[in-house]
């Protein structure tokens, strides 16, 4: 088995706990260059020991993908928050040491995705890889899951209703998780698509729904292996429904 790893979670968890903030003046104070590699090495090994696989590959995401071409806001709620200070250190040290590799034009996220089939393991703890099949390693809270092939596209249908408020995503106006799976469940399958254009339509009006719904499920959809995105539609065919 191998390990497709998450290098961005890493690079961020271990920048961030390897620095503090004075509440009171704002500033940030980061722990010594050689502390935040050494923390990174044990968090790295720390991962690879406990998801058992007998190999590994550490995965980073370039400065921008496509996703930046598709919304210019695209994760725009996060331009103004500060990045650890050691985060270039640390991505660096992931590349010169454990050989991570820095993908082209698509988020390491999606690099996990297109790797993973049956014997791989992602190892992450981003909630949007849930829609991809196989085996999964929560690194954080230290879990193991199976996702099926089911289940993955049913958390892609329902992100498409949520959005994703993390990476400034908008999706319907007061759906949570809670609410998204009960509207699929009380939907047939084969009605999943007309419901959800009809919900952008009703949210955003006639022409910006259609052109948000083929923009979202781009953003939310997370490339994988000889699996095409269920409303994988031109916008042509939204005419047609609507």
């Amino acid at each position: 088995m191998k390990a497709l790893i998450d290098g961005d979670i890493i690079a961020y968890r271990v920048g961030f706990a390897c620095q503090k903030k004075d509440k009171e003046t704002g500033l940030v104070t980061a722990d010594p260059k050689p502390y935040a590699l050494h923390s990174t090495k044990l968090y790295v090994n720390q991962i690879i020991d406990d998801c058992g696989c007998n190999s590994y590959t550490i995965y980073l995401t370039p400065k921008t993908t496509f996703r930046n071409k598709v919304r210019d806001d695209y994760k725009g709620n996060r331009k103004d928050v500060a990045k650890p200070v050691h985060l270039e250190a640390i991505r660096t040290y992931l590349i010169s040491i454990y050989k991570a590799k820095v993908v082209d034009n698509i988020e390491a996220d999606d690099a996990l995705g297109l790797k993973q089939d049956t014997r791989t393991m992602i190892c992450s703890i981003d909630k949007d890889l849930l829609m991809c099949e196989g085996n999964h390693y929560n690194f954080v809270k230290k879990t193991f899951t199976n996702v099926t092939k089911k289940q993955g596209t049913e958390f892609f249908y329902q992100q498409m209703l949520t959005g994703d408020s993390a990476d400034n995503i908008v999706g319907i106006r007061g759906l949570g998780n809670v609410k998204a799976k009960k509207i699929l469940n009380n939907t047939l399958r084969k009605n999943w698509d007309n419901m959800i254009i009809d919900r952008y339509i009703e949210e955003f009006g006639y022409d910006e729904g259609r052109n948000r719904c083929v923009q979202n499920s781009q953003l939310l959809w997370i490339l994988q292996k000889n699996k095409q995105m269920p409303m994988d539609f031109s916008y042509e065919q939204i005419q047609k429904w609507v």
